[in-house]
C-alpha cells in the first residue's frame, strides 16, 4: 500500500496593489535570499525524511518491526491484531468527538493567528517604506525652501541695490505713501 501525502490546498494568493515606494535595500535583499535559501533547505530536509518514512511505512506492511538497535526483524508469530475494547462505549465517542472539535478549532485559531503576523509583517513593512518615503519628502521639501529662500534673499538684496536714479524717482512717491498711507479697517 504505497499512499501519498496529501497536502492541504494552497490559500488563494493575496493581490496587493502595485506600489511606487524605492525598491528593496541591500540589507532586505539579504535577508529575502537568506529566508529563501532556509526555505529550500528545509524543503530539502522535508523531502530526506519523507522519502525515509516511505520505505518505513513499506518494511512495516512487509511486516518487518525494528529492534531498539535500528535493525528489522520479522514480528512475533503469536500477537492478534489488537482490537478496541471501547468501541461501543458512546461516553467515549462523545469524548473524542470534543478532542477533535477542539483540535479543528485550535487549528483554525492557529491559521487565523498566522495570518495576522503576516499582516502585522506586511503593516510593518509598508509603515517602513512610508517612513522612508516621508524622510526622503521633508529632505526634498527642506532643500527647496533653503533654495526658494534664497532667491527672495538674493531678490531683496538686488532691491535694495536699486539704482540712485529709480530711489529718487520713487522717493516723492514713498513720501506720500507714508503720509497719505492706507486707513485701517474698521471691523
Amino acid at each position: 500500500m504505497n499512499t501519498s501525502i496529501a497536502f492541504p490546498a494552497p490559500k488563494p494568493e493575496l493581490k496587493l496593489p502595485p506600489h511606487a515606494a524605492t525598491p528593496p535595500s541591500e540589507e532586505d535583499r539579504h535577508r529575502l535570499e537568506d529566508d529563501m535559501e532556509a526555505l529550500r533547505e528545509r524543503e530539502a530536509n522535508l523531502r530526506a525524511y519523507e522519502s525515509h518514512l516511505r520505505a518505513w511505512q513499506e518494511k512495516i506492511e512487509q511486516g518487518q518491526v525494528a529492534d531498539a538497535a535500528g535493525h528489522f526483524a520479522a514480528p512475533a508469530p503469536h500477537r492478534s491484531p489488537s482490537t478496541a475494547p471501547f468501541a461501543s462505549d458512546p461516553t467515549l465517542h462523545a469524548a473524542w468527538n470534543k478532542l477533535i472539535r477542539a483540535r479543528e478549532l485550535l487549528e483554525a485559531e492557529q491559521a487565523h493567528l498566522r495570518d495576522d503576523r503576516l499582516n502585522l509583517k506586511e503593516t510593518a513593512a509598508n509603515l517602513k517604506r512610508r517612513e522612508d518615503a516621508l524622510t526622503l519628502r521633508e529632505a526634498r521639501l527642506t532643500l527647496r525652501e533653503e533654495q526658494i529662500s534664497a532667491m527672495v534673499d538674493a531678490s531683496i538684496v538686488e532691491h535694495t541695490k536699486a539704482s540712485a536714479l529709480a530711489r529718487f524717482t520713487q522717493a516723492p512717491f514713498a513720501m506720500a505713501k507714508s503720509v497719505f498711507g492706507a486707513k485701517p479697517k474698521a471691523d
